[in-house]
């Protein structure tokens, strides 16, 4: 605990010649920083500031291509202080602008960068283009047919060798690809129910295949591995309880609480149930404890409208009838059981770059779960 006030002193210090007669990050007017307030010494105690216990900010990232000048689509632009970008489209195939993008913030800010991806079926944003784009010329009934031989997929399922063997290798290719490219871990898009993500890996009423896949992730990325780099799990982790001990591979629960109404909606998606599912504590509480499984919960909305994310959400009315939009009630939401939530995020959280200043909302958020940490918020 020493550690974090030192830090926050040490930003207070940095930051106090130029913050001195500016208005609170939460007003409208956006402030114009020196030069100087990017020093190393700056960015050394905002890499500090990161390793700390405090609630996290998340944020599901699109359109990246980091060309031009034009912040919004590059991760230079966001927050310093977000803790996790998890990137929703376009994150292979990487130009040498995005990889110089990402080592920066990474590097210098001490942000997670993550790639996301929805996980239904064998093969999925891995296999070679030469397989998806001539499956008719050769043969196959289906494209899906196709990427299954080429994995190594056998027609009978009852084959439980051959379908363990393809799904580790799978797996491993994931983990190979986004090492190549440098990122800090996967964000596994589990949406059984949700839509129409579902297949040979993602089953609606059976994980064991699923299993199967985060065991072998699980080398690689998560708190098993030990290796640093971040394995979390987003949309409906609630639903594998037939497999809950899954959860000990896992560094977060993202839970897509979108069009949030307030904090009965948020106690029941992790306490109560009844809210898209059973809850998040019944699912793994007997595993992780009641208190980790809070400690990794990570609460959402749903940026994609623009208007919406200019807002900050939706209208949210907390426990006390205080009224506010769904972002701040997140950040501010305490769970009925006591114990600290992990954090917030949004999807597609540059939906809102062009507030005044840019990420109004995000930083606010960022603000109300960590107070001390405003003056990591230069931009």
């Amino acid at each position: 605990m020493k550690k974090r006030y030192y830090i926050y002193a040490l930003l207070l210090s940095l930051a106090a010649p130029f913050v001195a007669s500016c208005s609170d990050w939460t007003e409208t007017e956006a402030e114009s920083f020196p030069e100087e307030i990017t020093s190393e010494e700056y960015y050394a105690a905002l890499r500090a500031y990161k390793q700390t216990d405090h609630q996290v900010a998340f944020g599901w990232y699109s359109g990246w291509n980091a060309e031009g000048a034009f912040m919004k689509t590059s991760l230079a632009g966001i927050p310093d202080s977000m803790d996790i970008v998890s990137i929703w489209d376009n994150g292979l195939d990487l130009s040498d602008a995005q990889k110089r993008d990402m080592q920066f913030v990474q590097q210098v800010k001490g942000t997670k960068i993550i790639y996301c991806s929805i996980i239904d079926n064998i093969g999925k944003g891995m296999t070679p283009k030469s397989v998806t784009a001539n499956w008719e010329e050769n043969g196959y009934a289906s494209e899906q047919d196709a990427i299954n031989e080429f994995w190594g997929w056998p027609e009978d399922e009852s084959n439980t060798e051959a379908v363990e063997n393809a799904i580790r290798t799978y797996a491993r290719a994931v983990a190979d690809t986004l090492n190549k490219y440098g990122y800090d871990g996967f964000d596994i898009d589990y949406e059984p129910v949700a839509g129409p993500y579902h297949g040979n890996i993602v089953k609606q009423s059976d994980n064991n295949n699923f299993f199967i896949f985060v065991d072998e992730l699980g080398k690689y990325f998560g708190p098993k591995s030990r290796t640093g780099k971040l394995l979390v799990i987003d949309g409906e982790p609630q639903r594998i309880t037939d497999r809950p001990e899954i959860g000990h591979y896992f560094d977060y629960f993202i839970i897509q609480a979108y069009s949030c109404s307030g904090d009965g909606n948020l106690n029941g998606r992790l306490i109560d149930g009844n809210v898209w599912g059973p809850a998040l504590i019944s699912t793994f509480g007997e595993e992780l404890g009641e208190e980790k499984v809070t400690n990794m919960s990570i609460m959402t909305e749903n940026f994609e409208a623009v208007d919406i994310a200019m807002n900050g959400g939706y209208d949210f009315t907390d426990s006390y009838g205080n009224k506010m939009k769904s972002l701040e009630g997140m950040a501010r939401w305490v769970p009925r059981n006591g114990f600290q939530k992990a954090g917030v995020g949004a999807y597609r959280m540059e939906a809102e770059f062009g507030t005044n200043p840019e990420y109004k909302n995000m930083r606010n958020a960022i603000q109300i779960m960590n107070p001390s940490s405003h003056t990591l918020l230069k931009k």
